[in-house]
């Protein structure tokens, strides 16, 4: 199976689900990571844990709409070329970004989409003011949408997916399950094994 993993920073990616990625190739998986990088050598690791690597222009704060559309676009250009089986998202713009190109990009029926959400984000804080409140309703908008496009989601705090089912943002066709990580540091493949699990893979 060809599995493409989008983060929206590619060092963080390999430190947070570096044995994650790892487990999916020795699975016999066709592994795909696409973040942005900075670092010039991050290339050479993915290619050392035997995972492709796309390096995708996606800024990691804030939105801004031109830079943010041609973000999205080129994610569709690039999923669109490596025709993934299925789609991991995990960080906030990621996961909406990569959502939404994954369905632009014919990645969906018989095929399936993934997010993992770690936290709520700046974005979510209910600070006053007009600039916070339309920040908020913005990523309230974008994360409906990311999340319409998957399939199932995953969150790491229980809090975090009572919030957004108060936000009334979670599709009822969306699968969700609760992955604990606060013991990851001592024991990442067990974590990794329910994420596995949840999609299918094991």
């Amino acid at each position: 199976m060809k599995i493409a993993v989008i983060h929206g920073y590619a060092p963080a990616l390999i430190e947070e689900r570096g044995t994650l990625l790892e487990a999916l190739v020795r699975m016999g998986h066709n592994v795909h990571a696409l973040a942005p990088a900075l670092e010039p050598d991050v290339a050479l690791k993915f290619e050392a844990m035997g995972v492709e690597y796309s390096m995708i222009p996606l800024t990691r704060r804030g939105f801004t709409p031109m830079a943010d559309i041609g973000s999205l676009l080129h994610l569709k250009q690039v999923l669109y070329r490596i025709r993934p089986d299925m789609v991991l998202s995990t960080t906030s713009k990621a996961m909406i970004y990569g959502s939404l190109a994954a369905r632009m990009a014919w990645v969906g029926e018989k095929k399936q989409v993934f997010a993992i959400v770690s936290g709520l984000g700046y974005a979510f804080t209910r600070d006053s003011g007009l600039k916070r409140r339309l920040l908020f309703g913005i990523t309230k908008s974008l994360t409906q949408a990311g999340f319409k496009s998957c399939d199932g989601i995953i969150f790491r705090r229980a809090e975090d997916e009572v919030f957004f089912r108060q936000l009334n943002v979670i599709p009822d066709h969306v699968r969700t399950v609760l992955v604990d990580e606060s013991d990851a540091g001592q024991a990442p493949e067990k974590s990794d094994n329910a994420i596995l699990s949840f999609m299918g893979l094991l």
